[in-house]
């Protein structure tokens, strides 16, 4: 995804991963669900989102973006996890 190409967005999503795999549920802006599917978007304060879903074992990434392509990548989510 684009978030690759700016090295500090990605920096970004992988501490607010590794934050909240620490025990902090809401790392950087906060944490939300998207209202379908169980998914939910971890949020960063320079654009990083990570889009994740709780399972048995802990968490399951599902989608990054940055804040330019987050539309895009929440329609996607959308379209392969619910209405």
């Amino acid at each position: 995804m684009e978030m690759g190409k700016d090295p500090r967005v990605q920096s970004e999503a992988d501490n607010l991963v590794k934050s909240f795999l620490s025990g902090n549920t809401n790392p950087g802006k906060g944490s939300k669900s998207l209202g379908f599917g169980g998914i939910y978007e971890m949020r960063g304060a320079n654009g990083a989102r990570v889009y994740f879903k709780n399972v048995e074992s802990g968490i399951e990434i599902v989608g990054k973006s940055n804040k330019a392509n987050q539309a895009d990548v929440i329609k996607v989510l959308r379209d392969l996890y619910g209405k």
